[in-house]
């Protein structure tokens, strides 16, 4: 006779072939709603495309080389960017004026 252990084994075996083949299943069935979606839906994007080529177009001169870039006439405005300062301030002082704020 089998083996109860056996039994779960073939039992848990062939639910995982069922539930893989029924996900397989649904997935084909949704991929087939979606693609009829998109077909529709696409007419809409082709529409807009052949409005936005109507449109005019950049035209780009890739022959152009910027060489030197002037900065000049640039304002410079932090001289003493990234200093640390350093407070003379602890946490206990800093919990003091919040109590005194709140008074």
């Amino acid at each position: 006779m089998i083996e109860l252990s056996t039994v779960l084994i073939i039992i848990i075996c062939l639910l995982n072939i069922i539930t893989f083949i029924l996900g397989y299943l649904l997935g084909k069935i949704n991929n087939i709603r979606y693609d009829n979606f998109s077909m529709s839906s696409n007419s809409i994007y082709k529409n807009q495309e052949n409005k936005s080529l109507l449109r005019n177009t950049v035209s780009i001169d890739e022959g152009k080389i910027v060489t030197k870039i002037d900065t000049s006439n640039l304002e410079k405005k932090y001289d003493k960017l990234g200093d640390d300062k350093i407070s003379e301030e602890n946490i206990s002082s800093s919990i003091n004026k919040l109590k005194s704020m709140k008074k």
